[in-house]
């Protein structure tokens, strides 16, 4: 079911076509990723326009479970949708809207599609098969993929070519969306764009169970004053990206043309490799109150060590796709944009 709620600003009715309009959807944009991601195209983030320009974006439409709330000060009309994609009516419905752009990120994660396979293959693989078989007019569909699509025995550096091999769900799931999309471009249906992408750091908000807010925690936590225990050893390697590099990598993935993209229309989004230690030492520099324990967990511990630790890709520094600078940057990234509970210096 959709449920359309309207913000404060007019809004027209479900993508009324003028000429050169570009009509973004984002799917699970009530995460933090997809709120970042809303507020850069509500702020007039340059788009490929269907006259072949670019410019900001004629309209957005913003999709969760809950309908999320509209970015403040937005240049284009903007509509909040309620809208549950395990159903396949409400997933073929959102396809059929009509938009030239849509960056699906709503996901159900890797402890949610351990417990609940069914529930989260109806998420990750059905409803984007949904959503591009009912596509029309040929929309540039921006993917976000995982690192977990791969596993097993994997070697220094996973590159954009290494053969995908996931050992979890959730993992087998993001592989098989990747390679459906692929074939449903190549039938014509859409333009699709898959971007693999690292932990990413740090969703604000209360602790959640999930592996990469595990880890995000052990920046969130300390830097609002709270201690926080790691469930994983100072010596582990973590690949790392920030909100604002994944955001800025979409954006540029969407503005490419199809020509440029590589084989498959996947790449990963090249991440910032660092120890859990060096997170605890880079929060401490910044001022950060709050300490950082250590109880590894076998289980967990064997999530992240199945998962790549130096992740790379030859392919997105021609597109303008780039990996945080350093650790301080990415911790900066956090605190400019979702620290406002920072308690350190």
């Amino acid at each position: 079911m959709l449920i359309n709620v309207p913000p404060d600003q007019p809004v027209r009715a479900p993508w009324e076509e003028t000429p050169s309009m570009t009509n973004v959807l984002i799917t699970g944009a009530g995460g933090f990723l997809g709120r970042r991601l809303a507020r850069g195209i509500a702020a007039g983030a340059p788009l490929p326009g269907t006259d072949g320009g670019k410019g900001p974006a004629s309209r957005l439409e913003l999709v969760d479970l809950t309908a999320p709330e509209p970015p403040a000060g937005a240049a284009m009309p903007v509509a909040c949708t309620a809208a549950d994609l395990a159903d396949p009516a409400t997933a073929a419905a959102l396809g059929a809207r009509g938009a030239d752009i849509v960056f699906h990120l709503a996901a159900s994660l890797t402890l949610d599609a351990e417990r609940a396979p069914d529930a989260a293959w109806a998420v990750n693989v059905e409803a984007p098969r949904r959503m591009a078989e009912a596509a029309t007019g040929h929309p540039r569909f921006i993917f976000t993929s995982s690192i977990a699509v791969f596993g097993g025995d994997l070697p220094p550096e996973t590159s954009d070519d290494l053969r995908p091999m996931p050992a979890t769900g959730y993992g087998t799931h993001k592989a098989i969306a990747e390679l459906m999309l692929a074939d449903l471009s190549r039938r014509g249906r859409i333009d699709g764009r898959s971007l693999r992408l690292p932990i990413v750091v740090t969703r604000p908000g209360a602790p959640t169970p999930a592996v990469s807010d595990r880890i995000a925690a052990l920046i969130r936590e300390p830097l609002a004053g709270r201690d926080v225990v790691s469930p994983l050893p100072p010596e582990t390697l973590v690949p790392l990206a920030s909100a604002g590099a994944v955001v800025r990598a979409l954006l540029r993935l969407v503005a490419v043309t199809e020509d440029d993209l590589p084989p498959g229309r996947v790449l990963n989004l090249p991440a910032l490799t660092v120890t859990i230690g060096e997170i605890a030492a880079a929060v401490k520099a910044r001022g950060a109150t709050g300490g950082i324990g250590f109880a590894p967990e076998a289980d967990l511990a064997h999530i992240v060590q199945g998962w790549p630790q130096h992740f790379v890709s030859a392919r997105a520094e021609p597109l303008g796709i780039r990996p945080d600078a350093s650790l301080d940057a990415l911790i900066a990234d956090h605190l400019r944009h979702e620290g406002a509970g920072h308690v350190g210096s």
